[in-house]
């Protein structure tokens, strides 16, 4: 099964009714019918939104949503609540478990961790925390530690997005040199600082007549925040020849 086609993390408008939604996957499933679609909605498998006057709409993710569940249906013959699980990680930007494994796991590509890369991809993941442990091939009593010294943060409904496996594989990388998670605040409130220094140039990029675009201010801040850990990290270097 490759996932990498389906990015059900992405919002997307509703515009289609249930029947424009049905001559999308006709061709593909020709016992398609409006009552297996309500059947599925019923089931939790995709939920469109309903106008004022009760009609549903479909957005174009709702779409690949069914086309993705009719598949598994009919290549894996999987049950309705495994493929459940499955969309459940599809929203939350994971890779769905394979037909034989027991749990999803973030994608492959998630992100670089030689270079500041905060793509739609990382920042879309939603993991729980144990699924995160699983990805960093940790443990979940060291993800808390991470959380309770605030190098990693949930939302507000639990999940932590794909930056927070970087910082975990990164803390845990240091443990081989006895820097554990409450060693690393220093480091936190180094990366505090650095921030505070480009946030007023970003705030006013976004500000007044000429104000740069959402993209635009996201990209000036990715611009600034490279540039400076790689300044950083230079400086570190100069420091340590210093020493010797």
């Amino acid at each position: 099964m490759n996932s990498s086609q389906y990015n059900f993390a992405q919002p997307a408008e509703a515009l289609l009714s249930i029947g424009e939604v049905l001559v999308r996957l006709r061709d593909e499933f020709a016992d398609i019918s409006i009552s297996k679609i309500r059947f599925l909605e019923t089931n939790g498998l995709v939920s469109p939104e309903r106008t004022p006057s009760g009609y549903r709409k479909f957005s174009l993710v709702d779409v690949e949503r069914l086309r993705y569940v009719l598949r598994m249906q009919r290549d894996h013959f999987l049950p309705l609540r495994v493929i459940k699980d499955h969309i459940d990680a599809l929203n939350r930007g994971l890779e769905p478990a394979n037909v034989t494994d027991v749990a999803p796991k973030p994608p492959r590509n998630l992100m670089s961790t030689a270079e500041i890369a905060i793509s739609s991809v990382a920042t879309n993941v939603r993991l729980k925390i144990d699924e995160l442990a699983l990805a960093s091939k940790t443990g979940v009593d060291f993800c808390q530690d991470l959380c309770d010294f605030g190098l990693i943060k949930a939302d507000a409904a639990g999940y932590f997005n794909g930056t927070a496996v970087g910082i975990v594989n990164g803390a845990n990388g240091l443990r081989a040199f006895g820097l554990e998670p409450r060693h690393l605040k220093t480091v936190l409130s180094s990366a505090s600082r650095e921030v505070d220094l480009f946030t007023p140039i970003v705030k006013t990029a976004g500000a007044g007549k000429q104000a740069a675009s959402r993209a635009e201010i996201e990209e000036l801040s990715l611009q600034l925040a490279s540039s400076i850990v790689s300044l950083h990290g230079l400086l570190v270097r100069e420091i340590l020849d210093r020493q010797t």
